[in-house]
């Protein structure tokens, strides 16, 4: 059962993500984002759709090939529907931590700590190209918005700094464990990190690969999200302003639930400067939250019941300790 404390933050995500989604509307004039909602190009959208299952794929196959390091006889499927099945907990719990419950409940061929540790690192690898790809587009943004300054140069090296700190922690495992068991010397934990040392440096490459293709899919699909609000919109100024979106919403603390209010905050402000209008820019942002987080999340919903279902069956089929027998 959740804490009491553990409810009263949910619910204060979910407030301040309807809360930061209702001032967004108001910013950018409700007529404004219904009419941009209503002219959409459904072609685009589409797309965007057609796009998700290689999102997903992609995500469950880089977590099943670290899953594999430690149990080989998992298969691409069952880390899919561990992936899938998550997806519920996930939307509904800060901080989306209920992926690494959910994954250890219906993956039960590893320990649930280094369950969770594998999905750190595959959430690691995602931050570390979200990080990257928007140091690749701060450069030109800040060329063309911002006043040269000392600040706006120390941002960009400390972005530069860590992320290469992060991105040698993914590809040298053994040094994510050290730093990690460090910072949190407790002994569960330092258990579940120990399987980073199952992790060969090819296989953490690979991770790292997957993710940019990863990010490449996701990116695209707000990209044409983007066009499917804004037919007029440049394409580099899209992929501009979706690469700092990500970017801005990765270097913030998951404040709301699924960052609903957060991203789309970022996309407005950033997307703005490529002159793409606010409603069409808050609209593409929220199509992104319901494609890539609200649809998968329903499709988890029967195979997670599924899997508590068959939990249920399991522990009534255990036969009861039979009775004492008295004298």
């Amino acid at each position: 059962m959740p804490s009491l404390s553990s409810r009263w933050l949910f619910v204060g995500k979910a407030v301040g993500a309807a809360v930061a989604v209702a001032l967004l509307v108001r910013l950018a004039h409700p007529a404004e984002v219904l009419a941009a909602l209503r002219g959409a190009d459904a072609r685009w959208l589409l797309v965007a759709l057609a796009l998700l299952p290689l999102n997903i794929g992609l995500e469950a196959y880089r977590w099943g090939r670290l899953v594999r390091c430690i149990a080989p006889g998992v298969t691409h499927r069952r880390a899919a529907l561990a992936v899938v099945s998550a997806y519920p907990l996930g939307l509904l719990t800060p901080g989306r931590v209920g992926d690494y419950v959910g994954r250890a409940v219906v993956l039960r061929d590893v320990p649930a700590g280094v369950s969770a540790a594998l999905t750190f690192a595959e959430r690691m690898a995602t931050l570390a190209c979200c990080l990257v790809g928007g140091l690749g587009a701060l450069g030109p943004y800040l060329a063309a918005n911002a006043v040269p300054s000392p600040a706006a140069t120390a941002l960009v090296v400390v972005a530069a700094g860590g992320t290469l700190g992060l991105l040698v922690a993914i590809l040298v495992p053994h040094v994510a464990r050290v730093v990690l068991s460090t910072v949190l010397p407790f002994e569960p934990v330092r258990r579940a990190l120990a399987a980073f040392d199952a992790v060969p440096r090819a296989e953490a490459a690979r991770l790292v690969a997957l993710s940019a293709v990863r990010y490449g899919v996701f990116s695209l699909q707000f990209v044409v999200l983007v066009h499917a609000f804004a037919p007029d919109a440049s394409w580099s100024g899209a992929m501009l302003g979706v690469a700092l979106t990500f970017f801005a919403k990765s270097a913030v603390p998951q404040l709301t639930l699924g960052d609903l209010g957060v991203r789309e905050s970022a996309a407005v402000f950033f997307l703005g400067a490529y002159s793409i209008p606010a409603a069409a820019a808050l609209d593409a942002s929220l199509a992104v939250f319901v494609v890539n987080l609200v649809l998968p999340a329903l499709a988890g919903v029967p195979l997670l019941l599924r899997v508590r279902l068959d939990a249920r069956r399991r522990a009534a089929s255990v036969p009861a300790a039979p009775a004492e027998v008295l004298a």
